[in-house]
């Protein structure tokens, strides 16, 4: 993990990390407590559906950063209804708030007829409603200090993955949010960012329980949470000057996607007209932009 944090220093930064007791939440607050942050080790340790509640995880890693002689404290608040007090927590232990990574998340599996509205209301609530409660929360405090950076979760199953509509639903809205929230926030120095990680969970095991043994195992190898770390230091780091944009992590790999527009075809008048023209518009070799703001996209449409 010392490798990770090489030539970065998150000295007196206060860094708020959800889903702290994950596979990814985890070596993430040990590599910020190692760099000198102090971190505010939120998980509601609930399962992968939402259901229960035990601080245990946050605690055992806040006492286990602390016997390091490092700085953290554990949080047990539901993201989902309870951000504002996270938010209080950082301020009144540290008096700023610096960073926040947004990877607390949970996922119900089933086709879309079984998903019941509620557990697909449950899911958003924490992927993205809690997600966003707690960016709206440490803005105020982040404009007041000219500084601050955020790196929201989304997945990479936002490109289609089946028996899972309630999470792909919530991982999809931040992508345009987060894009919003950088164009409100680059004039007060807080740069937002959302990534895609990948690796072994909880979440990502019934995923891949169909695959054979051997590419299971071949994905736990590789796909560690440790393996995601690196890209989010960068992220969350001073040096980082990229804002609303969408990345991808795992396998020490980073990618980036993209939100782009094909050129339109005008002038249909019938529903003839604009049958044909999809065919234009689906043409991989049409003109296309990556706009970075409605004004962009406006701007290419006309």
């Amino acid at each position: 993990m010392a490798e990770a944090t090489r030539g970065l220093s998150f000295e007196n930064r206060t860094v708020i990390v959800t889903g702290a007791g994950g596979s990814i939440g985890r070596p993430l607050c040990l590599a910020f407590a190692k760099a000198g942050a102090n971190v505010i080790a939120n998980d509601y340790g609930c399962s992968a559906a939402g259901q229960g509640s035990s601080g245990a995880s946050a605690e055992q890693l806040v006492a286990e950063i602390a016997a390091q002689g490092l700085s953290a404290v554990a949080d047990t608040h539901n993201v989902a209804t309870d951000a504002d007090k996270i938010v209080e927590l950082a301020i009144e232990r540290f008096q700023r708030l610096d960073i926040i990574v947004n990877n607390a998340g949970i996922i119900t599996y089933g086709p879309v007829e079984a998903q019941e509205p509620g557990d697909i209301k449950r899911v958003l609530e924490v992927n993205a409603l809690g997600a966003m409660a707690l960016c709206h929360y440490a803005w105020p405090h982040m404009q007041k200090q000219k500084y601050g950076r955020i790196i929201n979760f989304t997945s990479d199953s936002v490109f289609g993955m089946p028996s899972s509509a309630g999470y792909v639903l919530s991982r999809g809205a931040m992508l345009g949010v987060t894009k919003t929230l950088a164009l409100e926030g680059q004039p007060h120095n807080i740069l937002v960012n959302t990534i895609g990680p990948s690796a072994y969970s909880r979440m990502v095991s019934d995923v891949i329980q169909d695959l054979p043994p051997d590419q299971q195992e071949g994905f736990k190898r590789a796909f560690t949470g440790e393996s995601n770390i690196p890209p989010l230091l960068a992220l969350a780091s001073e040096e980082n000057t990229y804002t609303g944009q969408i990345w991808t992590s795992g396998n020490y790999a980073m990618g980036r996607t993209i939100l782009g527009t094909v050129k339109e075809v005008k002038r249909l008048r019938t529903a003839r007209d604009c049958l044909s023209a999809m065919t234009e518009l689906m043409d991989k070799s049409r003109a296309w932009i990556e706009p970075q703001s409605i004004q962009e996209f406006l701007n290419f449409r006309a």
